[in-house]
C-alpha cells in the first residue's frame, strides 16, 4: 500500500483533483483514498476537492458558453428534480448557505456544483467556505466507513457501527433536505 509515501500521496491528490474537474465522481475517491492511506486519504481527498472546486469555478467564469453546454449535457443524462436554473438561481439568493447544502446533499455531483457554482454570481471565499464545511464532515463519515469495511474480518462490529453511522448520516441529510428553506420543488 502507498502508506507513509508522500510522493505517491502527491501525485495521487493532484491526479484525483484533475480527474474531479473532469466529472469522475469524488465518492470513488473516498474509498481508494482510505484503502490507499486509511485516515490519511481524508486529507487527500479533502485537499484534492477544494482544489478541483477552485478550478472548475474559475473554468465556468472563464469558458462559461463552453461550460454551460456542457454541464447541460451530463447533468441532464438522466432525469432529475431539480433543474440547473433553479440550483443557479439558489446560489445566487443564498450564497454560502446554499454551497454548503449541496455539498452535503447527494443529489447533485460534485462537479456539476463546481461549475454551476462558477456560473453564478457567488464570490470565491463564500463559495470555497460553504464547499469546505459541506464536503469535510460527509467526508470524514465516508472514510470512516469504508477504513472499518476494509477490516470487516478483523473487526465486524466496527464495520457495522460504520454502516449504522454512515446510514444515519444519509438519513439525516435527506430529512434535512425536506425540512429545509432550500427545498425546491419536487
Amino acid at each position: 500500500s502507498g502508506r507513509g509515501n508522500s510522493g505517491f500521496a502527491i501525485v495521487y491528490t493532484i491526479l484525483i483533483a484533475l480527474l474531479m474537474i473532469f466529472f469522475v465522481p469524488i465518492s470513488w475517491f473516498s474509498a481508494i483514498g482510505a484503502f490507499l492511506f486509511g485516515w490519511s486519504g481524508y486529507v487527500y481527498v479533502i485537499i484534492a476537492g477544494m482544489i478541483a472546486s477552485v478550478l472548475a469555478f474559475y473554468i465556468a467564469k472563464l469558458f462559461r458558453e463552453d461550460v454551460i453546454r456542457a454541464i447541460n449535457k451530463i447533468y441532464y443524462r438522466k432525469e432529475r428534480d431539480i433543474s440547473l436554473e433553479e440550483i443557479s438561481m439558489q446560489i445566487e439568493k443564498h450564497g454560502m448557505g446554499y454551497v454548503f447544502f449541496i455539498r452535503s446533499m447527494p443529489f447533485i455531483p460534485f462537479s456539476v456544483a463546481n461549475y454551476v457554482s462558477g456560473l453564478s454570481s457567488v464570490s470565491l471565499r463564500p463559495y470555497v467556505l460553504g464547499t469546505f464545511l459541506g464536503l469535510a464532515p460527509g467526508q470524514f463519515i465516508t472514510t470512516y466507513f469504508f477504513i472499518k469495511a476494509v477490516d470487516i474480518r478483523q473487526n465486524p462490529m466496527g464495520a457495522i457501527m460504520a454502516a449504522l453511522i454512515k446510514g444515519g448520516y444519509v438519513l439525516l441529510i435527506i430529512l434535512w433536505q425536506r425540512k429545509s428553506k432550500y427545498r425546491t420543488k419536487e
